[in-house]
């Protein structure tokens, strides 16, 4: 059984252990300038990164980290939106799977301007005594005009600074029921996407074989097969978008539209 420990009742063997991966980063920084990886303890307070991490934070080196919590970054867009990343850390070190990952798709104004991060975190683990000592986090970055090729207005919507969770399917209660293509309608019906857009979209995105293109009418049908997954009282389209931001759906990407993200393809 693995447990959270603080630093400050790290063993020797543990602050051993960590300096060893902070002289690691070190030398990740000597040798390849563009790689943003780091480490926060249990309580979400950085721990160390590398220059690049530094650098996106607007700071200079990646010991410029230590000792900073989010909200204390001089990079105000991840100072603004300091919470959500802590409460990925605290759910990750409460989920009981030692081996969990998670990916979040980010989107904010870092020091070098607004862009879009992918944000692998997993736990630091000490096995010798089966201690967690923190959260390892390492991103790449994802073009800001695929990403808004694809969501051209989530900005509009939910505002520049955001974390998506990336997910091949939901959980919990009524929302496990919801398939892949229902995610996608939800998703886009959340940034007030019209019927006739979003079956456009999936004509593209979704082409059916010797099937006729889709319409409106196929969008809204889908809709209300969602209305009735949810259990909601009525079919109309305000009271499904109330359902889907009070169960958080808007920061729950489609695993499909990051595919369509990443690479060189083009999309229009």
């Amino acid at each position: 059984m693995f447990t959270n420990v603080s630093p400050a009742e790290f063993s020797p063997e543990q602050s051993a252990f960590l300096n060893r991966f902070t002289q690691s980063l070190h030398l990740i920084s000597d040798q390849a300038e563009n790689i943003i990886l780091g480490v926060k303890d249990i309580h979400s307070r950085h721990l160390v990164g590398t220059d690049a991490t530094a650098k996106i934070l607007a700071l200079t080196h990646g010991m410029d980290l230590a000792g900073r919590l989010d909200r204390e970054m001089p990079c105000e867009g991840t100072a603004q939106f300091a919470d959500s990343f802590v409460a990925e850390d605290r759910a990750l070190l409460a989920e009981g799977n030692i081996d969990k990952t998670i990916k979040i798709l980010r989107v904010c104004h870092y020091a070098d301007g607004l862009g879009a991060r992918v944000f692998t975190k997993h736990l630091l683990k000490h096995h010798p005594s089966c201690a967690v000592l923190g959260v390892v986090y390492h991103a790449h970055t994802i073009g800001i005009d695929d990403f808004l090729s694809i969501i051209p207005n989530y900005i509009m919507e939910f505002g520049a600074g955001c974390s998506f969770e990336l997910r091949s399917s939901l959980s919990g209660g009524d929302l496990s029921q919801i398939t892949e293509y229902e995610h996608e309608i939800c998703f886009l019906l959340l940034l007030n996407w019209d019927f006739g857009q979003i079956a456009d979209y999936m004509n593209v995105f979704r082409p059916r074989p010797n099937k006729p293109p889709r319409v409106a009418d196929s969008i809204i049908k889908s809709k209300n097969r969602i209305c009735e997954k949810l259990k909601l009282a009525t079919a109309k389209l305000a009271g499904l978008r109330e359902a889907l931001i009070a169960a958080g759906m808007q920061k729950k990407m489609p695993d499909s539209f990051l595919r369509r993200m990443i690479g060189s393809r083009i999309i229009g």
